[in-house]
């Protein structure tokens, strides 16, 4: 995970300086010899779980690996409880006037459809709710809320566990450099299972690209990612481009860093994935190789032939996606994410933050709306 320069380090209490950086580079730095020296004369393939994969772009490797892990189950009616209690999401309406709304008896959005002034967004919002539509829900509650609300969280509810793809990836720069790692990781049947994309060298990378895209463009896909909106899918998009290949890649997007930042920023140092490991899921990478440092590892293995160099690169990016997927499940409030307490207390551990759900039944709620005659 690349991660954009951040100033808050300079506020943070606890930060270190970014001039600290010599030791653990050094450090880095000496793995990075020991593993040329102990991996010497042994091919990729024998070292990395895997297989070749061809397309007509070209060849790639793709490691695989699986761990114990789930997500809930689709619910779609805790989903539209949520978004239908919400007033607010209806263009025009704000705190003042839901509470004028809600005096007049007007709870949830569905009865709004005898208003006249809110009933067309109030149908619209309606008919991607029922429809399941998320792209469009996630597109209207971030055009009126926050990126981080929780009622983006409660949206993703729509989707079974198996259309999530969890994505991360690893450049050789932040920059229009080429991509040498793409992970992708899925949730079924009670574990996780990650597929990570590795060009061996520069020139299998529009292969990897084109390997990943029937993941990325399949129906009923939602991505979750850690500062993908800002990082990987722009990335991903520039290098697509840079290959000529076309692609779709307005999915529903749950970027996990902003709902991180809105809970557990002021109880933990940074928000940075490394912290919200150490924090949050209670654990401690050994052999880690810095994001900074990861060109320089892939370098090093191109130069020396030796694939040591990878194999905390290829670690470093399945322990990010497997993270991600554990905080997004801790922060949807899911039964299987395997996550320790976080130190402290956050705003919704106080309850501020819940998102009150309707205690009717979902059919009572929805009224047979389209039937009702223009006004």
């Amino acid at each position: 995970m690349a991660y954009l320069f951040d100033e808050s380090w300079r506020f943070a209490p606890g930060f270190r300086s970014p001039f600290i950086h010599n030791s653990d580079d050094e450090e880095a730095r000496r793995l990075r010899d020991d593993l040329v020296a102990g991996y010497r004369g042994r091919a990729l393939e024998e070292v990395f779980c895997g297989r070749e994969m061809s397309c007509p772009s070209g060849t790639c490797y793709v490691v695989e690996s699986e761990i114990p892990m789930s997500l809930d189950a689709r619910n779609p009616d805790r989903a539209a409880s949520a978004l239908l209690g919400d007033l607010t999401l209806v263009r025009g309406i704000g705190e003042a006037t839901r509470r004028r709304l809600e005096e007049r008896g007007c709870r949830t959005i569905a009865d709004l459809m005898g208003h006249p002034r809110y009933r067309r967004d109030a149908a619209r919002l309606l008919d991607s709710i029922t429809g399941g539509d998320t792209r469009d829900l996630v597109a209207e509650i971030e055009r009126r809320r926050r990126r981080s609300d929780p009622l983006l969280l409660e949206a993703s509810r729509c989707h079974a566990p198996e259309e999530f793809v969890f994505l991360d990836i690893e450049t050789l720069g932040l920059f229009s450099r080429p991509i040498i790692l793409i992970g992708l990781a899925r949730v079924s049947g009670g574990s996780i299972a990650v597929r990570q994309y590795l060009s061996r060298s520069a020139e299998e990378e529009e292969a990897a690209l084109a390997s990943i895209l029937p993941d990325l463009e399949a129906e009923g896909t939602a991505l979750v990612t850690f500062n993908g909106r800002a990082f990987d899918v722009p990335y991903i998009r520039d290098r697509l481009a840079r290959h000529g290949i076309p692609a779709n890649l307005a999915v529903p997007h749950f970027d996990v860093l902003y709902f991180a930042r809105r809970r557990w920023k002021g109880t933990l140092a940074s928000c940075r994935l490394g912290a919200l490991e150490t924090g949050v899921l209670g654990l401690a990478r050994a052999d880690d190789v810095p994001s900074r440092m990861v060109p320089e590892f892939y370098e090093t293995y191109r130069r020396t032939g030796s694939p040591g160099p990878l194999v905390p690169v290829v670690e470093h990016n399945r322990q990010d996606i497997v993270s991600l997927a554990r905080l997004f499940a801790l922060l949807r409030g899911d039964d299987g994410g395997c996550a320790a307490p976080c130190r402290g207390r956050s705003e919704w551990d106080g309850g501020k933050e819940n998102i009150e759900k309707d205690p009717r039944d979902i059919e009572t709620i929805l009224p047979l709306y389209r039937a009702l005659p223009e006004k």
